[in-house]
């Protein structure tokens, strides 16, 4: 979501089609930040939210985390899965007070949780490989 001071409350919604999520895990990376406009509310503001949405084939929906930390860089967002079919959404929402605010999120993720943190060392393990043929080609001279 755009930096803006309109549309207070409004959403915006991600969603995926249904999935098997038993066993499944969310990573992301977001970013949140807002400021107070210029005092036309007054009062307590209201967080900017992200939150992540396990939706049933009922349509019953599961918060299942919720984060309005402003940040200054991308956290990581790491959300376990409900086990059954569901439809994932991650929904933003703007401050219902008027006050400038963003949203923005990189590289979402759905997969095993057991691969999560596996997948940086097969790159790796393909690259080291990779490399190992290019030396060993390297090394002869046609």
């Amino acid at each position: 979501m755009a930096k803006t001071d309109t549309r207070a409350g409004y959403k915006a919604r991600l969603v995926s089609p249904y999935i098997k999520t038993t066993g499944k895990c969310m990573e992301l990376f977001y970013w949140i930040r807002e400021e107070r406009s210029d005092d036309r509310h007054p009062g307590p503001p209201s967080p900017t939210l992200l939150r992540v949405i396990a939706i049933s084939e009922e349509l019953t929906e599961y918060v299942l985390y919720t984060v309005s930390d402003l940040t200054a860089h991308f956290p990581r967002l790491y959300v376990p899965l409900l086990n059954g079919t569901y439809r994932i959404a991650v929904e933003g929402q703007r401050s219902v007070m008027r006050q400038f605010c963003a949203l923005s999120l990189d590289d979402l993720t759905i997969m095993d949780c057991d691969l999560f943190g596996k997948k940086i060392l097969t790159l790796r393990c393909h690259t080291l490989v990779s490399l190992f043929i290019m030396l060993l080609l390297s090394s002869f001279h046609f």
